[in-house]
């Protein structure tokens, strides 16, 4: 297999850092970005073959689709965008600011939707290419105390299931990745008391819930890393998963999946008589 061109949001740490780091093993490129050079460990500074770049997720469009384009022009193709870079905001829907709830959509929607968009054209022109969505256990099944995050994921799987099909007849492969709790830091803000709502009486304190668990996560990353490199370029356990739009991964997020086709189908058989009562 020809060597790949990456390009990878989020890639100083957790998931884009392993994958990126795994990528770079196996002789490819990697276009890496975080919010500042400095956040980038020196095992990628001093490797010839990733590109880094500084930015926000949440920058402009406009400054997106240059940054995407001055890649492209450097490398000669971008043949996989991997939308990694998100976080995770805890609380209950009255616990969270209008504020809050936006910046959490700017950069695990907005944000991801910008670079989608800036990487397709450059991906039709070549006739090939895959585009990996980071979703979550919480985009299949809303998670208590966290709602906003949900949505966010909700919103990428919607994108992303029907963005699938208007990019397959242009070689184009779309796949979201939805990862249960890995042992990564993304539970290390939570953990410090950041991006949590203000508490109010009543409900979970997801706070020393979810905080609790940070080094304790079931999900091994590098394996999930494993996993996602595998779908992309079909080999491994995903050989033969090309056409496959979702991989949920982790024993704890199967069983998020296997709940909520449990719910889809006893809501269908139960408001069956309901849903047919309304055609003309």
């Amino acid at each position: 297999m020809a060597p790949l061109v990456w390009f990878i949001t989020g890639a100083n740490a957790g998931f884009g850092l392993l994958l990126a780091n795994l990528a770079l093993s196996k002789g490819d490129t990697v276009v890496a970005t975080a919010r500042s050079l400095s956040k980038f460990p020196q095992s990628l500074v001093e490797n010839p073959k990733a590109h880094l770049v500084e930015t926000e997720i949440t920058a402009s469009a406009t400054s997106i689709t240059e940054l995407v384009d001055a890649a492209a022009a450097r490398h000669g193709r971008i043949d996989v965008l991997v939308n990694n870079a998100g976080y995770g905001h805890i609380g209950a829907v009255e616990e969270v600011s209008d504020e809050q709830a936006r910046y959490q959509f700017d950069v695990n929607f907005f944000g991801l939707l910008n670079f989608t968009r800036a990487v397709i054209p450059h991906m039709r022109k070549q006739g090939s290419g895959v585009i990996v969505q980071l979703s979550s256990g919480v985009g299949i099944l809303g998670a208590h105390g966290g709602p906003i995050y949900s949505a966010s994921k909700f919103a990428v799987e919607g994108l992303s299931e029907a963005m699938a099909n208007e990019l397959k007849p242009f070689g184009i492969r779309v796949h979201i990745i939805e990862p249960g709790i890995f042992r990564t830091d993304f539970l290390k803000p939570i953990s410090n008391g950041q991006n949590v709502g203000r508490h109010l009486e009543g409900y979970v304190n997801l706070e020393e819930m979810l905080g609790g668990l940070h080094g304790n996560q079931p999900g091994n990353a590098e394996l999930g890393i494993q996993r996602m490199y595998e779908v992309v370029t079909g080999t491994g356990l995903a050989a033969g998963l090309e056409d496959q739009l979702r991989f949920p991964l982790g024993s704890d997020c199967y069983g998020m999946l296997e709940t909520k086709l449990k719910m889809l189908n006893e809501t269908a058989e139960k408001v069956k008589h309901v849903s047919l009562s309304t055609d003309y």
